[in-house]
């Protein structure tokens, strides 16, 4: 008499492959001027921006919220197409934003 042992459910589960993480498929730089506002396009559902350099002040079209970023801070924006604005407070900008898939 042979038995087969069937291992439990949660064990499949368990070694299962993750699901892949949302990969990054561009990469690109904005830079504002001292005093300057400028309008950053959406170019993707997942968006991230670093601050490299300056201050940066973030809003968004029908958005009450501001978002101050300084050097070495991010920002993931949420919803969809809605208009980025965004104004260099003190000293030149470099942004650097994250698109993802």
């Amino acid at each position: 008499m042979q038995f087969a042992l069937q291992p439990p459910a949660f064990v499949s589960r368990l070694f299962a492959r993750a699901e892949a993480p949302p990969r990054v498929t561009r990469w690109y730089a904005a830079g504002v001027r001292q005093g300057t506002t400028r309008e950053i396009p959406r170019m993707g559902p997942r968006q991230t921006v670093h601050c490299r350099d300056g201050e940066a002040w973030i809003t968004h079209d029908g958005d009450p919220r501001d978002i101050v970023l300084q050097p070495q801070q991010s920002y993931r924006v949420e919803g969809h197409g809605r208009r980025m604005t965004v104004h260099a407070l003190r000293g030149d900008c470099v942004l650097e934003i994250e698109v993802g898939d």
